[in-house]
């Protein structure tokens, strides 16, 4: 679930690049050992390779579509809060540039009370025109949950159908034995082409229809972009009130500093005016 702290964020976006870098691991192991199996059964592969180099070609695919798979997410992830945290700041950046500049009619007509209603209202409104579904609970149902990931990993699921259907196509190939093995691939090739290409042109359109409508969130996920928004706008609001504390300051010093000069000032005149009495009386005496 969302959480308004960034320490509790950064862990749930690591927890879910590690779920989804396992998985995609999991995947991958199952076709990249049954094709070690398969070519053990070729006696050029066996005298090739010992079982050190057999577990290698089993395990380094699974071990960088993991890598791979959690890297994407989390930055995925971490693009997303940044775009979060944006969107609310920004938000309460203009909501309070709005009441700043209805502030003396809202102080005559609401109190208080109404006035975050309404705040709380806006903030709400700006959630729900942010490009998402809002799911009633705090827990999305399956089919969300796979519409979710089908928006934002279509590649994913096209590797995930497409591998093993070229594979089933390439074994029904095979069971075919007055073919050449160049006609198979070939076959195999211009049919598993026009799966993939299907299988394309499906995700792809899914993939559009959510990007236009927005992913499903749940209203515990909303409720708490709002508070997330709410304490933006207390920041900025601290934030403002120190700038004015520290300007205040600043003034009070200057002004502290500008009569502290003006004695010197002063006392350059009345030396001034001194040497000036000097040379008149010297005047005198010499007429």
């Amino acid at each position: 679930m969302p959480s308004l702290t960034p320490r509790e964020r950064s862990e749930e976006a690591t927890s879910a690049a590690m779920y989804d870098g396992l998985i995609a691991g999991g995947i991958t192991l199952i076709p990249s050992t049954a094709a070690v199996y398969l070519a053990m059964n070729n006696q050029k592969f066996f005298r090739a390779t010992n079982w050190q180099s057999r577990t290698a070609i089993a395990i380094m695919p699974p071990l960088f579509m993991f890598a791979l798979t959690a890297e994407m997410k989390l930055s995925h992830s971490m693009e997303e809060m940044a775009r979060q945290s944006d969107h609310s700041r920004q938000v309460s950046e203009w909501a309070e540039k709005v009441h700043e500049e209805n502030k003396q009619a809202i102080r005559r007509m609401e109190t208080d009370t109404v006035l975050e209603k309404k705040l709380h209202a806006m903030y709400k409104q700006s959630v729900e025109n942010s490009g998402v579904r809002i799911v009633p609970g705090d827990t999305l149902s399956f089919h969300h949950k796979v519409a979710n990931f089908w928006q934002e990993n279509p590649f994913k699921i096209l590797a995930g159908i497409g591998v093993p259907t070229v594979l089933y196509i390439f074994r029904g190939r095979t069971d075919q034995k007055h073919l050449q093995l160049q006609s198979k691939l070939m076959h195999t090739r211009v049919f598993g082409q026009f799966a993939v290409i299907s299988m394309l042109l499906g995700l792809m359109g899914f993939k559009t229809y959510m990007d236009t409508h927005g992913k499903y969130i749940t209203q515990y996920e909303a409720d708490m972009r709002v508070e997330d928004m709410k304490r933006m706008r207390a920041d900025l609001l601290r934030r403002i009130e120190f700038d004015k504390q520290i300007s205040a300051k600043r003034d009070q010093m200057l002004k502290h500093e500008k009569p502290a000069e003006e004695p010197v000032e002063n006392k350059g005149e009345e030396k001034k005016s001194g040497s000036e009495a000097s040379n008149e009386s010297i005047a005198l005496k010499d007429a």
